[in-house]
């Protein structure tokens, strides 16, 4: 029997318990996949599986880091701030809020005003 986890949407990843406490604890400071395991009482592979499924959707970030003898290491640091539901004229929608840090702001503002200017370009040749 496989014990393979592959989710299909973000409904899937944020209907597990583990993600669920994995993003509560991780809200809290960032955590390492040992200290995450003995929260969820999980093994390792499960809490990477996990994580994995969650930086698709960019539930979670990941930070190196150092222990005292220079050892590196991942924690993972939760980025949802927000997930709102509605139901309106037939439609579902549904919003994620999730923490950018200025650096990934200011490179998709950079990205998006590269994109308008190249649509202005195409417009101006087109007229």
């Amino acid at each position: 029997m496989s014990k393979a986890w592959n989710p299909d949407d973000i409904f899937d990843v944020l209907a597990s318990e583990d993600v669920r406490q994995i993003l509560v604890a991780t809200n809290v400071q960032s955590m390492s996949v040992k200290e995450l395991a003995d929260i969820c009482d999980r093994s390792l592979a499960t809490i990477y599986r996990r994580i994995q499924a969650m930086e698709n959707y960019n539930l979670v970030s990941e930070e190196i880091t150092r222990d005292a003898d220079g050892t590196q290491y991942s924690e993972y640091k939760s980025e949802l701030n927000e997930i709102t539901i509605s139901v309106e004229e037939g439609q579902l929608d549904i919003n994620i809020n999730i923490e950018k840090d200025t650096v990934d702001q200011f490179a998709e503002l950079i990205e998006d005003l590269e994109q308008s200017q190249k649509q202005d370009g195409q417009s101006d040749t087109d007229s």
